[in-house]
């Protein structure tokens, strides 16, 4: 036990700010997102295009070496369409919101200043770019690898006093939290990781891969379709999905990610058309994507704590607060063990 022991308090030391600050982060971060709408009647897609139409000639109009590379489309009934803009200099790049029923245009919020692009770069890269995402990795596995010594150590001293309220808040934590954050850790991990879950993936299945999107015709800026264009014609070949993002053209093809009631709150049905005219070339349903995508559809819910299904409000608000419950739970074992780490120290 003394070897567990040892090195729980030293994987744990060094642990600490790393785990608290992805926990304090990601919980932020989901109550940051929108809740369900409590419509249940389809958006109106022709305001929303017609908007997005009007939006994108203002913005156009306004920073004229923008290219828009990303369209996320409102997920609650007041919410606006959100248009993220790449500009020449990369920290000139923003988001700016269009209101979906006037089409009205806001001002540009780059991204260094907007404070959920800040808050999603600090957990996914730690503020360390390209390097973030590999500390985060060798972080979450040396954190199972803890949690798992931590519980053995439980498990032998669980009936031992306690000498301080510290080590009694740490021991009662410990075993309440171990399934729920041994779940976050790996579900993190896998995200971080999508380079080794494709290629495990790609093995089980037999060496399935993403199908690669349709050939498109490049299109000339007398014969390019709008975004609003391309919207109405996805959801006209989709009725019964709630269009969620439109991807910028690659190769003259754009893309429409839309959603049924997979688990996953972004959807996996996708609609691929013609840049030209927005003709349809391609309809790819949730069902026909391949192992390699369709594992999102389970681990980004459960690590982001969004239930299957169209799940209203009372139900997303419960699954939120469990999930906040099991990430300070995170952070207060780590604040906890540093506290008892300071104190030993101290009396020496």
């Amino acid at each position: 036990m003394k070897f567990s022991y040892q090195w729980h308090r030293y994987l744990g030391w060094v642990l600490a700010p790393l785990l608290s600050v992805s926990a304090l982060t990601g919980v932020t971060l989901l109550w940051l997102q929108p809740l369900p709408s409590p419509q249940a009647s389809p958006p109106t897609v022709q305001e929303w295009g017609k908007a997005l139409d009007r939006g994108m000639v203002e913005l156009a109009s306004r920073y004229q070496t923008a290219k828009a590379d990303l369209v996320d489309l409102p997920r609650g009934p007041d919410a606006p369409i959100r248009v993220h803009l790449r500009m020449a200099q990369p920290s000139e790049s923003g988001w700016a919101e269009i209101d979906a029923t006037r089409g009205t245009a806001g001002e540009l919020q780059p991204d260094s200043r907007d404070l959920k692009t800040q808050l999603f770069e600090l957990h996914e890269h730690l503020m360390l770019g390209e390097v973030g995402p590999w500390v985060l990795r060798a972080s979450a596995l040396l954190a199972l690898i803890s949690v798992t010594m931590g519980l053995r150590v439980w498990w032998r001293v669980r009936r031992l006093p306690v000498r301080s309220f510290w080590q009694q808040w740490h021991r009662w934590i410990g075993p309440f939290a171990i399934l729920p954050l041994a779940m976050m850790l790996t579900t993190g991990f896998v995200l971080r990781s999508p380079e080794l879950a494709n290629s495990a993936l790609s093995a089980i299945a037999g060496g399935g891969s993403v199908v690669p999107p349709p050939a498109g015709q490049a299109a000339s800026a007398g014969q390019r379709s709008t975004l609003g264009q391309a919207l109405v014609a996805a959801s006209v070949a989709l009725p019964q999905a709630r269009p969620i993002r439109i991807y910028a053209a690659r190769g003259g093809v754009l893309r429409v990610r839309l959603r049924v009631d997979e688990w996953n709150p972004f959807g996996f049905h996708s609609v691929y058309l013609r840049e030209a005219d927005a003709s349809v070339l391609r309809i790819v349903r949730a069902t026909e994507q391949p192992l390699t995508m369709r594992y999102l559809n389970v681990v980004y819910p459960l690590h982001t704590g969004w239930l299957p299904g169209n799940q209203g409000i009372v139900a997303a608000l419960v699954a939120r607060g469990l999930w906040t419950l099991f990430a300070l739970s995170l952070a207060a074992l780590s604040l906890s063990g540093v506290v008892q780490r300071f104190r030993k120290k101290s009396k020496r």
